[in-house]
This record gives structure tokens, C-alpha cells and sequence, in this order.
């Protein structure tokens, strides 16, 4: 299980991520744009895989750090934004904690409204209660929809308002703790809603043994559990073909750009044996003429003489 450190959410809210930059961006180009929105603190922009890496990515991207939040919230209200014929892609950074790792590199309009796992005895808050309180992120609900008591799916106008619930946590509904997660794949956590509903019916209570002791019994329906055990199949075959997919297409990127290297070292091997061929053609001659030279300058002293 890997070790996330989670991330304080604070410093989080004055950053944002800038994504599709050209290939060919510089800073300058990047400052040009949004320091008439504020005072930018520092400005990272990444062409490489890593520092040292002779791989460039398909597309770099910046992060920038300002000031302070309200410098944010201008820049998200003013999009988009271009450069070149590029539309850039402008979004909030997010922490990368234990709960949610993938959370910050996920972009969607949708979430789910929950009760945490750990209350499971609770139930969510009615939808117009849910919201009056939504309505803070200053986004558009173009629809909630109840799945069950326990959670609630919202669908923004805008990934922004998503993003800045994330950056909101924890949440408090009359009091009551409501988890809000990331929803990028809506079909996905509907199937889970599903298993909890099933696994709800597929308990039966076997009668009591005895007249003293009441120990009721649980048994498990075969059809309803090998029918949950094929949809968990289903989803982990599916979750590892889409992370080959997404490392086959990174090798594949990564290739091509050592391919494009190698083309280019070759043309420049070609071009310093070209160019070293002609300096020791040029040399030769220098060398000719300067014996003869020396020659010349003998003949002369000898007729002198």
C-alpha cells in the first residue's frame, strides 16, 4: 500500500495548474497573462519528465503560486485564456492525501455528497438542504440526484465549484460531518451504491437455536454473492486495463521522443564529421601554403644574398 503524506490544504488555495501550454512556452509568456491579476509568488514550469531527463512531456504544464486566494478566484472567473491558438487549461491545485490520492489529478463537474463510512448509522440531509449549502461554491447545480439515504450525486455547471469543495473540507451540514469526493466515473460509484443495496438484502436470519440464547445467524445468498463477486471482477479487470492502457500510451510517448533524439544526434554525428572533414581539408592547405611560404621567403633571402 503506498505511503501518501497527506498535504495541508492551505497553502493549496492559492495555486493553480495550467495545462495544453505549447511546446515552445516560456515563462514570460505565462507572467504576460496573469500577473495583471495579482502578485505572482513563484512560477514552476515543467518541459521534462523529470530534472534530469532527456524526455520531454507531450505537453508541459506550469503551477503557479500567488499571493493570496482572491488572486485565484479572479483568474478562475476570467477564463479562458490563450496563447498562441492554444486555450489553456486553467484549474485549482489540489493536496494529494491518503483518503483521496488521485484526487489531484482528476478534473470533473461531478461529486458525490456522503455520509462518511465511519457513521454508517447516519443519513444524509434532505436535497434542498444539501442545496442551500452548495450554493457557497458560487457554481451552477445542474442536477443532484439522491442514490440512496446515505449519498447524494451533484453535477456542477463548471469543475471549479467541484474543486473548491475538495479545497472546503471537512464539511458540516446542520452539524452533522458530510464527506464530499470526486466523482469521475459516475457508472462506477453507482455499482457501489448497488453492492451496499444488495449486500443489505443477501443477509438472512436463521431462527434461534435455542429458547435461551438469541443468536441469530447470518448466511449469504450464493446467487447475490457470486453475482457481486462477478460486477468486482468486472471492475478491477477494467480499472487494470485502463491503467495498461495509460502506461502503454506513457512508454509510447516516451519512445517516440527518445526516437526523435537519436534522428537528431545522428544528423549532428553527420554534420561534426562533415564539418571535421572539411577543417582538415582547410588545414592541409593552410599547411601547403605555408611551406610554400617558407619557400618563397628562402628563395628571396638566397637572391639577395
Amino acid at each position: 500500500m503506498p505511503a501518501y503524506i497527506d498535504q495541508s490544504l492551505e497553502p493549496f488555495h492559492k495555486q493553480i495548474h495550467i495545462g495544453n501550454l505549447p511546446n515552445d512556452v516560456n515563462s514570460k509568456q505565462i507572467t504576460d497573462i496573469f500577473d495583471q491579476f495579482g502578485i505572482i509568488i513563484k512560477l514552476y514550469l515543467k518541459h521534462r519528465m523529470s530534472k534530469n531527463s532527456p524526455t520531454l512531456l507531450p505537453s508541459p504544464f506550469a503551477i503557479l503560486i500567488f499571493e493570496n486566494r482572491e488572486i485565484v478566484d479572479k483568474i478562475m472567473a476570467k477564463r479562458p485564456f490563450f496563447i498562441n491558438d492554444y486555450q489553456l487549461f486553467v484549474r485549482r491545485c489540489l493536496p494529494i492525501t491518503r483518503r483521496y490520492p488521485y484526487e489531484g489529478h482528476t478534473t470533473t463537474n461531478k461529486m458525490l455528497v456522503r455520509i462518511p463510512r465511519e457513521n454508517h448509522n447516519e443519513i444524509l440531509p434532505n436535497n434542498n438542504i444539501i442545496t442551500e449549502y452548495l450554493k457557497s461554491t458560487g457554481g451552477q447545480i445542474i442536477r443532484l440526484e439522491k442514490l440512496d439515504e446515505k449519498a447524494s450525486l451533484v453535477e456542477f455547471e463548471d469543475y471549479d465549484s467541484v474543486d473548491i469543495c475538495c479545497l472546503s473540507r471537512p464539511h458540516f451540514i446542520n452539524n452533522q460531518m458530510i464527506e464530499i469526493e470526486k466523482c469521475a466515473d459516475e457508472q462506477q460509484a453507482r455499482r457501489r451504491i448497488q453492492y451496499r443495496l444488495k449486500s443489505r438484502g443477501i443477509f438472512k436470519i436463521s431462527p434461534p437455536q435455542s429458547t435461551t440464547i438469541i443468536s441469530p445467524t447470518l448466511t449469504l445468498n450464493n446467487n447475490e454473492q457470486v453475482a457481486q463477486l462477478q460486477l468486482i471482477y468486472r471492475d478491477t479487470t477494467n480499472r487494470f486495463e485502463n491503467e495498461h492502457e495509460q502506461l502503454i500510451s506513457s512508454l509510447q510517448t516516451e519512445w517516440e521522443q527518445i526516437a526523435k533524439k537519436r534522428i537528431r544526434l545522428q544528423r549532428l554525428t553527420l554534420d561534426y564529421q562533415q564539418k571535421q572533414q572539411r577543417l582538415k581539408e582547410e588545414n592541409r592547405q593552410l599547411k601547403k601554403l605555408y611551406n610554400e611560404s617558407l619557400q618563397e621567403i628562402y628563395r628571396m633571402q638566397n637572391q639577395r644574398e
